[in-house]
């Protein structure tokens, strides 16, 4: 993940289809037929990478929501972002 913090990140929407239903959201990585889950707070994220966000501000919205320490949110937000990088789900915009 780029520690720069003004990246604004975004989902690939030529590589991912996906449907939220509830507090789960699954995601379809279309060219290897990959499906992935995303738990109750990625899946409060996950609009916010659909429009492209910054991962200072997908920190605020685990603050906001979860109401955890903005350290933790920082840390969950860095983790969740290098995994949708390494699946190329996202893109750096």
């Amino acid at each position: 993940m780029n520690s720069d913090p003004s990246v604004v990140y975004r989902v690939r929407g030529d590589r991912v289809a996906w449907r939220t239903s509830g507090d789960e959201t699954v995601l379809l990585e279309i060219g290897r037929s990959v499906y992935f889950t995303l738990d109750r707070w990625a899946t409060a994220l996950w609009p916010h990478l659909v429009a492209g966000a910054t991962a200072a501000q997908l920190s605020d919205v685990l603050v906001r929501r979860a109401r955890v320490g903005r350290e933790r949110a920082t840390a969950d937000v860095c983790s969740f972002l290098a995994d949708l990088e390494a699946a190329d789900l996202v893109e750096q915009v």
